[in-house]
């Protein structure tokens, strides 16, 4: 009679039926280290992005405001237009010497005293030189007869003919005796101040905002304009020099900040 192996089969030496009990938690303490590694690498990933996406903004926002500065200092000059001496800069809000009606009250800075962006907001008001026929180019007295050469008619060829100074009016321009350009009394000032949404933003303003206000940028922590004078004669004769701070924070806290600066020589100087 053949004997029953039924409930005594034996694995074969070197094999086995499963995971021991050691070997499950091992598992699945490799699993949950791995899986926390993954996590932390998302997040750091994902704060690096934001961190990346703010700074690129404030640099576009920085680029696109200096770009705008820079050329209006460009255009403008040092001269004197209704017994007012441009260009004008003054501190904190308080202007004088004839721009009283400039005076205003400046945005407040988050920066404190040793960081970087803290210090004056130094605003500034500039004469333009006018463009009356719109061409894009600073009018001019060629022949020196108190009458600037237009392209009223938009035929490509300046004069002052009638037809051509249509809107030539002496009392909203003047010719500068030695250059003969012509500068426009609606003169262009910059500031810092707080927004409709509680946010600080430069502000161009023609004519003190009676004739256009336009927003370049938000973020702005301060503006500082220099003359040779006020910058302790640290910058060149004629030129000015403009410092942009950007101060942002995101939803937790985080500060980010960006500042440009350039010097440009207006083009009567």
């Amino acid at each position: 009679m053949k004997r029953s192996i039924q409930g005594s089969r034996r694995l074969a030496p070197g094999k086995r039926g499963g995971f021991t009990l050691l070997e499950m938690v091992i598992s699945v303490t490799v699993i949950a280290v791995l899986a926390k590694m993954l996590i932390l690498s998302s997040e750091a990933s994902s704060t690096m992005t934001s961190v990346g996406n703010m700074e690129a903004r404030m640099i576009r926002a920085s680029e696109k405001a200096m770009d705008r500065i820079a050329w209006d200092l460009r255009m403008s000059g040092a001269q004197t237009l209704n017994g007012r001496e441009y260009p004008y800069v003054f501190d904190n809000g308080a202007a004088a010497d004839g721009f009283e009606a400039y005076a205003y009250v400046p945005a407040p800075m988050a920066a404190q005293p040793g960081e970087a962006d803290f210090g004056i907001m130094r605003s500034i008001v500039l004469c333009m030189p006018s463009d009356l026929d719109g061409d894009g180019r600073p009018e001019i007295d060629a022949d020196g007869d108190g009458v600037p050469e237009l392209d009223g008619n938009g035929d490509g060829t300046p004069s002052d003919d009638p037809v051509d100074i249509a809107a030539w009016n002496p009392a909203e321009a003047m010719v500068h005796p030695e250059s003969r350009l012509v500068w426009d009394f609606s003169d262009v000032a910059y500031k810092v101040r707080v927004g409709p949404t509680g946010e600080n933003e430069l502000v161009r303003l023609v004519s003190n905002g009676a004739e256009g206000t336009e927003v370049l940028a938000r973020g702005v922590e301060r503006i500082q304009f220099d003359t040779p004078a006020s910058a302790g004669f640290t910058i060149p004769t004629g030129s000015i020099r403009v410092r942009l701070f950007f101060r942002v924070a995101d939803e937790e806290g985080h500060i980010y900040r960006s500042r440009r600066e350039v010097i440009v020589r207006p083009r009567n100087s």
